[in-house]
């Protein structure tokens, strides 16, 4: 009696392996199916549906290895710029979830990226919806007021124009280039193969390089506090690399160390000095049209500089001199001087961050100081 107890107990928790393994398999089995599913209406261009998909699987199957992927998905379709429906609300939830999830350093900075991108474009439309309300009150008093039309008239048409650059803003903010590519999901690195290529094209492309210049190029007499990041990476080499085939293409790149607490440290590649958020905006626009489709500007009003020269020859030697110790400067135009021009290292959001790189400057060598872009 007692052996035929054993082997019913034995009995009935191997059953019951059994169904907890079918159970298991079901779960994963009917994961897979939507995630193809969903790949299927992503290649087809259907990213309404596609983003649906891969929510039914973030929301129902959390235990499965396809929660992590369906996750980002659905956050990124939700804002592909050829989303019929795009839901910045839905977007921002998962990427909020993503964030919560075992990540990468690169892979946080991209997200935090996609959310602040989402947060811009919230304030655009926040803002479009304000002007058209400010209009439309406008246009009844108009009607009401006939005696006061002249002076209504010129408020209305300072109004349309207001709200046509606020569109348009908008409009470039939805149309940043978010496509899905399967190796973004990890990086934002463009393979050598493809930068060589590119740099090639561009090289050979004059008109780009007179426009990139153009509208680059400084005014003396002027801060710069703005700038655009179009990078940001641990290895401070390829970070390197990737600003001197920037300036080789007409532009001015350079990189500026960053000691991020519980990070480590980032090399991050910058392009550009410019006098208004809107003025870098727009360039970051151009850009991400271009080869740099993580372009975001940033605020970084101080840098250190090394000198200001006269002349081109000693300008040069003292920038190769930079560079053969590790560094990638940057010139700018004297505020004072029309004919002199600055020589600066890094971009830095405070005084102190900037006076770190000053005091490794002084070891090498140089006569740096602190000042504003």
């Amino acid at each position: 009696m007692e052996t035929r107890n054993v082997i019913v107990i034995i009995l009935c928790f191997f059953l019951a392996g059994c169904a907890s393994q079918s159970r298991d398999t079901k779960v994963d089995s009917q994961a897979r199916s939507h995630m193809e599913r969903a790949a299927a209406l992503e290649n087809s261009s259907a990213y309404h549906q596609a983003a649906r998909e891969y929510a039914v699987v973030a929301g129902r199957y959390p235990s499965t290895s396809y929660y992590k992927s369906s996750v980002w998905k659905a956050a990124l379709l939700n804002i592909h710029p050829a989303n019929s429906k795009i839901d910045t609300s839905a977007a921002r939830f998962w990427l909020n979830v993503y964030l919560g999830l075992p990540l990468t350093d690169e892979e946080k900075e991209n997200a935090t990226l996609y959310v602040s991108m989402i947060e811009r474009i919230n304030g655009l439309q926040a803002q479009v919806s304000s002007l058209v309300s400010e209009r439309d009150k406008l246009l009844d008093v108009t009607r009401k007021q006939s005696g006061d039309i002249v002076t209504g008239t010129q408020r209305l048409g300072e109004l349309e124009a207001e709200l046509a650059k606020a569109r348009d803003a908008l409009k470039k903010m939805k149309e940043v280039d978010v496509r899905m590519q399967r190796s973004k999901d990890k990086t934002n690195n463009i393979t050598s193969p493809e930068l060589a290529q590119k740099a090639s094209e561009l090289n050979n492309d004059q008109d780009n390089t007179q426009r990139s210049t153009k509208n680059h190029a400084l005014i003396p007499q002027y801060f710069y506090p703005y700038t655009i990041q179009v990078s940001s990476r641990r290895n401070k080499e390829i970070s390197t690399r990737e600003a001197m085939k920037i300036r080789n293409k007409g532009n001015s790149g350079f990189v500026s160390h960053a000691h991020i607490p519980g990070k480590g440290d980032w090399y991050r590649v910058f392009i550009g000095c410019y006098r208004s958020f809107e003025e870098a905006q727009q360039a970051a626009f151009e850009l991400k049209e271009q080869e740099h489709p993580q372009a975001i500007v940033v605020k970084m009003p101080f840098a250190v500089q090394i000198g200001v020269f006269s002349g081109d020859e000693e300008l040069k030697k003292v920038d190769a001199d930079l560079r053969s110790k590790g560094y990638v400067a940057f010139s700018v135009p004297d505020r004072l001087d029309n004919n002199k021009t600055r020589l600066l290292v890094g971009a830095f959001r405070t005084e102190k961050e900037a006076e770190i790189l000053a005091k490794e400057l002084d070891k090498e060598g140089f006569r740096p100081k602190v000042i504003q872009r």
